[in-house]
C-alpha cells in the first residue's frame, strides 16, 4: 500500500544538505515507495530517510 510521501519535501531537504539530488522513481507496490538519485547513487526511500537521520545525529 502507497502512502502519501512528500518527495519534494525529502529532495529539498537533501538538495538543502548539498546532496545532489537527479530523479525521482516510483516504484511498482511489491517494489517500495520510490527509488531517489542522490549523488549519483539509487537510494530506496528507507535508505534515504536512514541518510537524513544519520546527518541529523552529528548536528
Amino acid at each position: 500500500m502507497k502512502h502519501d510521501i512528500d518527495i519534494d519535501l525529502i529532495a529539498n531537504l537533501l538538495r538543502g544538505r548539498g546532496h545532489n539530488v537527479g530523479h525521482i522513481i516510483p516504484v511498482p507496490d511489491n517494489g517500495g515507495e520510490y527509488e531517489f538519485e542522490v549523488d549519483g547513487n539509487l537510494l530506496t526511500l528507507a535508505e534515504t530517510r536512514g541518510l537524513l537521520e544519520q546527518e541529523d545525529a552529528r548536528r
